[in-house]
């Protein structure tokens, strides 16, 4: 007896998502990063990887400017761990226990640099497909304190300034004499 309404059948003949069993079609001699064994199963270290991506320079700037922009806290979280459980680089399971000391991160990144962060926009209720209380985050769990030790001991690049509309830098001197200088 199918209790379903039509407009729900209609809602998951929708839904695009891998039919049951399609993983098991896939070329088994080229796999899935995230369907072999991840990279990290200890949670302290998946947290100093990601600290340590999150400082590289480049990573650095964009992050900042990211919050600069007015990406929330929670959108960076779930880019950083959703690109982390992509590449092998944690399970599902590490990756949820890991939302909370990463966006303690953010936030203490943004913090060292002076920069104002929104943790999460109001419609930004349901992450990860858990509804998240505010309230929970106010006392931060020894993973998110450990995480929070980490950014105030680091050495940090600096912030971008530099503003969109600036000059950008001479270009280096040529090596070779121009055709005037041959003269």
């Amino acid at each position: 007896m199918d209790e379903t309404t039509p407009e729900l059948q209609e809602y998951y003949a929708k839904m695009d998502r891998p039919m049951p069993g399609e993983s098991l079609t896939e070329d088994p001699e080229a796999p899935q990063p995230y369907t072999s064994t991840t990279e990290f199963s200890v949670p302290q270290e998946a947290i100093d990887y990601i600290f340590d991506e999150m400082t590289q320079e480049e990573n650095y700037s964009s992050i900042i400017q990211s919050l600069l922009d007015g990406t929330t806290v929670m959108e960076l979280t779930r880019l950083i761990l959703f690109s982390g459980f992509n590449e092998g680089k944690f399970n599902p399971d590490l990756m949820v226990i890991l939302i909370e000391p990463t966006a303690y991160l953010i936030m203490g990144l943004a913090e060292r640099a002076g920069v104002e962060y929104t943790v999460m926009a109001d419609d930004e209720e349901d992450m990860f497909g858990v509804t998240v209380d505010p309230l929970e985050m106010k006392e931060p769990s020894e993973e998110a304190q450990a995480a929070l030790d980490m950014v105030e001991g680091a050495d940090l690049p600096e912030a971008p300034t530099e503003s969109l509309m600036a000059r950008p830098p001479p270009p280096p001197p040529t090596e070779q004499p121009s055709l005037m200088q041959r003269i």
